[in-house]
């Protein structure tokens, strides 16, 4: 066989070579932990595929007009849980809650705000968004901080900042920060911020610091990102396109 024949050939088999190994890295990624910092809403509607999103938006919510410190939220304003009686949905607090009991001690809860006039845009999905009270008080809008305890440990967490800037710490079942991976996430108002772990292991978030801030669609699941079945596709349609180009131009000057 002349050489430029085997090169051909060393040239094909070369480049299957390299298109498997690239499909088989974007499967790979889908399975290990991944960080998204975003304000494109495509990529975060990715993120959120198969997930339970918490809108807050049938919930009694107390309408601001400002992020004024020290505002007063009423009782019927302030939420803990979709569900009080059975440890089957997140627990929302402010701080003061036992974590592996937080149906017998709630801890102080969120508060549910309706953002009005001046930060109307200030919401993801209309019309509410949550935010921290000051711990043991129904005040709020001063630095505060919140907690999320899960029922089951989850895989992925996001959510949509809608003001103020605040990092998501991931907690373990012992209610320890997580140390390993991808185990925290920070951003602004207008991103879109999560968390996707290898595995499901996150029962808790630590969520805050140091100013006050809002968040919307909180998202949350045991399941991993759906993988990108579509792009391992076009990788691979596109990989095969150059072998059969590459081979029909080599075999031409073989003959």
């Amino acid at each position: 066989m002349p050489a430029t024949c085997r090169g051909a050939a060393y040239t094909k088999r070369w480049i299957v070579s390299t298109v498997i190994a690239a499909v088989v890295t974007v499967h790979a990624s889908a399975a290990w932990a991944l960080v998204i910092v975003t304000t494109d809403p495509a990529q975060a509607a990715a993120f959120q595929s198969g997930a339970t999103i918490e809108n807050f938006d049938n919930l009694p919510a107390l309408t601001i007009t400002s992020y004024a410190s020290g505002q007063t939220v009423p009782a019927a304003d302030q939420f803990s849980s979709r569900n009080l009686v059975t440890f089957t949905a997140p627990f929302f607090n402010s701080g003061g809650a036992s974590f592996n009991d937080p149906i017998g001690n709630p801890g102080t809860r969120i508060g549910i705000f309706d953002p009005d006039g001046p930060i109307a845009a200030d919401v993801r999905s209309p019309n509410n968004v949550a935010g921290p009270l000051a711990t043991g008080t129904n005040l709020a809008f001063g630095n505060g901080f919140m907690e999320v305890i899960f029922p089951a440990d989850m895989r992925r967490v996001g959510m949509w900042v809608t003001h103020g800037t605040i990092t998501v710490f991931l907690k373990d079942s012992t209610n320890t920060n997580l140390s390993t991976g991808d185990a925290q996430v920070t951003g602004s108002a207008g991103q879109f911020i999560g968390v996707a772990r290898d595995t499901a292991d996150v029962r808790g978030l630590t969520i805050g610091f140091p100013e006050s801030f809002t968040f919307d669609d909180f998202t949350f699941a045991t399941t991993p990102v759906p993988e990108p079945a579509s792009t391992c596709l076009a990788a691979l349609g596109l990989g095969a396109l150059l072998v059969r180009r590459r081979a029909a131009a080599r075999s031409s000057k073989c003959k």
